[in-house]
């Protein structure tokens, strides 16, 4: 896998780029973006991040991103999303990509009260997930997306 060059750039914990508040003096950029990048690297944790980031408080319970997620994968309505569908999102999520995210500081998971926040790192993932979906519909050579689909879960995934 190819790696972009990000440069030996280093940010102290004072820097606030994006939501980056959690680097230490030996953290670089690098390391933030590849676990990002890492984090990003499947569909229903980007679905994950753009729930959480179009929320009035960007704090979901467990069961409501596990149903929305169901509903954007089967392309029903949310009160549609039962059964096998959303039992599957719903294990995946809790077993495998909420920790995953939590790794990253994307997300603030509470597995007690089963609710999902965001994190310190939610904006950079949720802009950068809004410009792979622009580079990749540019080299397609489709129209640029609307910054305004920030705020829409894609399911083109």
């Amino acid at each position: 896998m190819l790696r972009p060059w990000i440069g030996p750039f280093r940010y102290k914990a004072s820097t606030n780029f994006a939501g980056i508040e959690s680097m230490s003096e030996n953290e670089n950029l690098s390391d933030v973006l590849s676990e990002v990048y890492h984090a990003l690297s499947a569909s229903r944790r980007c679905h994950v991040i753009q729930l959480l980031a179009s929320s009035r408080d960007g704090n979901l319970p467990l069961r409501e991103l596990a149903r929305e997620i169901a509903a954007i994968e089967e392309d029903i309505s949310p009160d549609h999303a039962t059964g096998e569908p959303y039992r599957n999102v719903y294990n995946a999520l809790s077993q495998t990509h909420l920790s995953t995210l939590s790794d990253a500081d994307i997300i603030i998971y509470d597995s007690n009260r089963q609710t999902v926040a965001a994190g310190p790192n939610i904006e950079l993932a949720a802009l950068l997930i809004v410009l792979n979906q622009a580079a990749y519909q540019t080299l397609q050579g489709d129209s640029l997306p609307d910054l305004g689909d920030l705020d829409r879960p894609s399911t083109g995934d």
